[in-house]
Formats: C-alpha cells, structure tokens, sequence
C-alpha cells in the first residue's frame, strides 16, 4: 500500500505537480472490479476511474458508490494529488469486508488461469490464505460457488476444442497437474500410447483412455467397479464417455468436507474431526445400528459446530444413508472399506 501526500495543481500544467500544500495524507492501494476493471481504494473507500484531465497527465476518480459524490486526482502512476472541490466526506460507511472479498476472488481468478490445480482446491487454499476477518467471512459465498465460478478464467488455459479426432495432445494433458505421473494410458492414434493390437481387435475412430496410476491401484484392488457410459457429454467428434470408478468411503466423505470449505476447522476443531471420524466409522459397525447412530452425531453438537457441518449431514444422508449394506463393512473379515462407495 503507497502513502502520499496531497499536492495543489494546475489541471492543465504539469509543472505544478512537485508543489505540495497539504500535510493531508492519503493512502491509495490498487485491485480491480469483479469485472477486472482497475479501481483504487482511499482510506477504505473504493474509487472508480472516470475521465482524465485535457493533457491527459491527471486521472479524475469518483467513489464508486453512485450516491456519493466524492472525487479525487491522481497522477498517471495513481498517485495521489487532490480531492476535487470541497467535498472529502462521503456520504456512506466503508465496506471492508467487500474489498477483502474481491481481492480474494482476484486471486483466485489468477491462480485458475495460471495453474492446473484443480480449482477447488484453489478456492479453499485462497480462503485459507486469505486470513478474512469476521465481517468478511459472514458475507463470504459458500466455497463450491466460489470454485465453480472459476470455471471461466480456467477456460483460458485449455486449448480449443479440435474440429475433428484428429488433434494432438500437448504434454501437460498426458500428465497429472503437477506433471509428475502419467495420466494418459492408451492413444490408438499415437504410436507411443498404443496397446498391442495382437491382444484386441481395433474399433474405429480414436479411443483415449486416462487414469493416475493411484487410481488403477484402487480399481485393481477392489472387488466390486462401477460403469457407465453417456453420449450426451461426449465432445465434438466423439461418440461416448465411459467411465469406470471406484471410491473410498473415507475418501468420499473427505472430499465433501474439502468441498464445504471444512478442512482447517477439520484440522483446528477436535470436535468436529471426531463427529466426522465418527461419521467414517460408521461402515465398520453392524448395518442394523447405522441409522440409529447417525441420527445421534449431530445431538453432540452446538448450533454453531451443527450449522457449519450441515451440509456434510445433506450429503451423507442423500448418498449413504439409502443403500447401508453395499458400503457397510462389518461383516466383511478384512474389516476394510477398499469396495466402492455406494450409488
């Protein structure tokens, strides 16, 4: 943040920009509008670029509040200058909390056009960053929205879409996102990612095949996979998706609290880990006790701890709690939960 000093000009003249008149001091910073058009804030008041002076060496700003009628000069590295006429009373409180939400955004908005990370976790590391006070915090939208909205801005990283299957795949999509491990296992049109043709007999037209090779760990290793195919998500030149999962139950559920924004509080508050620790365990004990122990977790809780997780309670009773016996594993002798989640 730049401090200066207000100087008495000549809107037509530079030469009077060294004089200084005025012990007023200012302190201006620099971000942008959720439009990502440029905006300064005075002393916590938000200030929109609206014209510049005839030799165009001094930028005229208004408050960004329509209502108020504050004005101010800066020069053209944004520095202050003067307030115009006699008005420097605003006729409204400043918004904080607004500011600290927008340059959070901007942050965000960044990163997703600069990095492959999965924008979700953007979103939550940026909050976490961002070390909002309560006031922001209260009006802060809820973290899946903030994370969806990126969706735009990472849009500029991925390459247009091809006008036919044939196309080449740049580097960065054979590999995960921190370019380490292969994510690209089969290509039928490059030689390299290629399956012995010997062992099946070639369909027509070009097949992709991606997984981690953690994620083949898990298919491997458990007994039961989940498929499905769909035509209607299929990208141009392409007849089908199919998809074939398995999922952790631990890591389902972990993944929705990641998802509501919970991973400090899950860090920071032994209460909250447990209920949700509880809520894991809860495949380990007989099918016949899970509803009525589920039902009990949130009697633990204070309305606060209650609201927080209960998006996390949403989720669990819509995708669990329908189907306990295909993920609840007490009878199973490995007393593991390595199957898949429940559909």
């Amino acid at each position: 943040m730049q401090l200066n000093f207000c100087a008495v000009i000549d809107e037509t003249s530079s030469s009077s920009l060294s004089s200084s008149s005025s012990s007023v001091k200012v302190t201006i910073s620099k971000t942008t509008t959720n439009e990502r058009k440029p905006t300064s804030i005075v002393n916590g008041y938000d200030f929109q670029i609206k014209s510049y002076n005839k030799t165009k060496i001094i930028k005229f700003w208004r408050c960004s509040n329509r209502n108020c009628g504050v004005l101010l000069h800066t020069n053209l590295n944004d520095e202050f200058v003067r307030f115009s006429g006699n008005m420097t009373d605003h006729s409204h409180i400043p918004n904080p909390a607004a500011l600290e939400i927008r340059t959070l955004r901007e942050q965000m908005r960044q990163r997703a056009e600069n990095e492959l990370l999965p924008l979700q976790e953007i979103a939550e590391q940026e909050v976490r960053k961002g070390l909002l006070t309560g006031e922001a915090l209260a009006v802060l939208p809820n973290i899946l929205n903030l994370g969806h909205n990126l969706i735009q801005n990472r849009r500029k990283l991925m390459p247009p879409l091809p006008q036919s299957c044939s196309f080449s795949i740049s580097d960065e999509y054979k590999n995960d996102y921190l370019n380490c491990d292969r994510l690209l296992l089969h290509d039928s049109y490059d030689p390299p990612f290629q399956i012995d043709e010997s062992l099946y007999t070639r369909p027509e037209g070009r097949i992709l095949v991606w997984s981690s090779d953690v994620q083949l760990k898990l298919m491997f290793d458990s007994e039961k996979l989940y498929m499905d195919g769909t035509f209607s998500t299929a990208p141009p030149n392409f007849d089908q998706v199919y998809i074939i999962q398995v999922i952790h139950h631990e890591t389902s559920i972990y993944r929705n609290v990641q998802s509501n924004g919970l991973s400090s509080t899950y860090l920071e508050d032994i209460r909250i880990r447990s209920i949700i620790r509880q809520m894991m365990a809860l495949a380990l004990v007989p099918h016949e006790h899970v509803s009525s122990l589920f039902g009990r977790l949130s009697e633990e809780l204070g309305e606060d701890e209650r609201s927080q997780l209960d998006g996390l309670f949403k989720y669990f009773q819509a995708q669990w709690m329908r189907q306990i016996t295909i993920w609840n594993v007490f009878n199973i002798s490995e007393r593991t939960n390595n199957f898949s989640e429940g559909m």
